[in-house]
């Protein structure tokens, strides 16, 4: 028979083990999987591509090469926002030119698919009037697929916050509901680019040229 003693010797060396661990240790609860933190991104029902000229005057912006009928460069001193803007001078007429216009193969030129976003954004962009002020904004804004079809809608008033002048910054915003894409057949899942063609004459400050949602997107 074993000694009663031993035994109740280990059981109290047992209790005294115990309770020294637990004066240690500590225990902490966590998840089987990690928790992040949503990001806050910009995009548009999942579109991402949504800044299409901010600051750089890159590979994906081009301009006509007639330089007697479109100057266009980068400007660090007059910005809406962030670092650079871009000066567009244009005279159509003088010059000579057939066709006068400026473009914006953003987002390094990958083919960009809006097929969310048709009906719930804008294009926005920010002008502002190297010299003398304006209210006809004397141009036609555009998108083109990778197929070679182009969407074209005119300037009106309506798209514009106000009068265009050299103190201020005018948002223009362009609803892309207002691209007749279907009657043109173009695709909605391969944009290329957007541009700007240029009528009359003009000379104006560009910049922050952006998809936005609209307010009722």
């Amino acid at each position: 028979m074993k000694n009663p003693l031993n035994r109740i010797a280990l059981i109290f060396f047992i209790v005294i083990a115990t309770v020294s661990c637990k004066s240690v240790v500590n225990f902490q609860t966590k998840e089987l999987y990690e928790i992040n933190p949503v990001v806050n991104s910009n995009d548009i029902n999942g579109f991402n591509a949504i800044n299409i000229f901010r600051d750089d005057f890159d590979k994906s912006v081009w301009s006509s090469p007639e330089i007697k009928c479109v100057n266009l460069k980068s400007e660090n001193q007059t910005v809406y926002e962030g670092k650079g803007a871009l000066m567009v001078k244009w005279d159509k007429i003088a010059g000579g030119c057939k066709w006068v216009g400026i473009g914006f193969g953003w987002n390094n030129w990958a083919a960009k698919d809006i097929t969310d976003i048709t009906d719930v954004a804008a294009i926005q962009m920010q002008v502002k009037a190297v010299n003398s002020n304006f209210k006809n904004f004397p141009v036609a804004f555009a998108l083109e697929d990778y197929s070679g079809v182009q969407c074209y809608y005119g300037f009106t008033l309506a798209l514009a916050s106000g009068e265009f002048n050299k103190n201020t910054w005018t948002s223009v915003t362009i609803p892309l509901s207002k691209f007749n894409f279907e009657g043109q057949d173009f695709d909605v899942e391969k944009v290329k680019q957007f541009m700007i063609q240029l009528e009359g004459e003009g000379e104006i400050y560009l910049d922050d040229i952006k998809i936005v949602r609209l307010q009722n997107g």
